[in-house]
């Protein structure tokens, strides 16, 4: 609602005052990446097969049937805490934790009540909470994808198609606006400007292969976290992208990470705001009252008519006072 209400795409009025609705080709959808959950919504224009997919919403008279699925537990901050418990879980000494995602020459120390405080996150056993892991940036992009690819079940059913663990989804359809962690991972490599995603590939698979030391140079304004996290933050986006939603390479370019819309700060909230209250209306508005044409050229030619009045007025009392001062002379 927030997107589409901030574009316009659900109705217009002209300048005449009639309201048109435009057409369902046009509503945009709305990918949204938080900390502890991503979602997608979008209208799909075919049958919906799982209801619990579906949300009808009436707007200014018009019926929209969308697809909206939220992904608890792959936010981004949740995400990044299942990939390092994955990686945890998965190596051969338990103190020490490869990175292929980290920057190489990156160390740091966590303890496991750190890494295990999320309920997205399943210890095998019950580790002790005092439990040092040194973990090391080991700096490897293709060891980095198949290490997010993890934390999916790409499968689906028989004759169903879906997004990832087996929720069910539609084809993606139509335009689509990224916003929150999804621009903001992006926007840190200057992919947000509609590149092609040979080039969005290019681009993190080369930040993935850089030192620790190189990353620190490159990027001076970003703090140390949010700089480690970069490679990690943005594969997981796009492995969220193509293999959980099922974009390619041909509707990659139907993402539009943006920050605002019209100079608005896109989320959720506005949208929220705006269906509670009501300030969009499910029937369409009243057509404007104005003037019938009629009225219109009534006025036009009273108004005409008083101005040539006026003038005529003031001719004659400029006429007046010459002759005034004529007589005197």
């Amino acid at each position: 609602i927030t997107v589409n209400y901030l574009l316009e795409t659900l109705i217009k009025r002209s300048f005449t005052g009639e309201w048109s609705h435009l057409p369902a080709e046009d509503v945009v959808g709305a990918l949204d990446l938080g900390g502890a959950s991503a979602q997608i919504t979008f209208l799909p224009g075919t049958t919906i097969d799982d209801s619990s997919t579906r949300t009808f919403l009436r707007l200014y008279g018009a019926n929209y049937s969308i697809y909206t699925h939220s992904y608890l537990c792959y936010g981004q901050k949740q995400a990044l805490k299942m990939l390092m418990a994955s990686l945890h879980q998965g190596s051969p000494t338990p103190q020490q934790i490869s990175h292929p995602c980290y920057p190489k020459g990156y160390q740091e120390n966590v303890t496991t009540a750190d890494l295990y405080d999320s309920p997205c996150v399943h210890a095998p056993s019950t580790p002790s909470p005092a439990q040092v892991l040194t973990v090391t940036g080991t700096g490897d992009p293709a060891e980095c994808s198949t290490a997010i690819q993890k934390l999916f079940d790409f499968s689906c059913g028989a004759n169903r198609t879906c997004g990832f663990n087996r929720v069910y989804q539609p084809p993606v359809r139509g335009q689509f606006f990224a916003f929150s962690g999804l621009y903001h991972d992006l926007h840190l490599l200057n992919l947000t400007g509609g590149q092609s995603l040979i080039s969005v590939n290019a681009t993190i698979w080369q930040l993935c292969s850089s030192s620790w030391e190189k990353v620190q140079k490159e990027f001076l304004a970003v703090n140390r976290t949010h700089l480690r996290d970069a490679c990690a933050a943005s594969s997981f986006a796009l492995t969220l992208l193509l293999q959980g939603y099922k974009f390619n390479h041909e509707t990659w370019l139907n993402i539009h990470f943006v920050q605002q819309v019209t100079n608005v700060d896109v989320g959720w909230t506005l949208g929220y705001m705006l269906n509670l209250t009501n300030m969009i209306p499910s029937e369409t508005p009243q057509r404007v009252v104005g003037l019938q044409r009629s009225n219109w050229i009534a006025a036009t030619v009273l108004l005409a008519i008083m101005v040539i009045l006026i003038f005529c007025l003031l001719i004659v009392i400029c006429c007046q006072k010459n002759s005034f001062g004529y007589e005197r002379l």
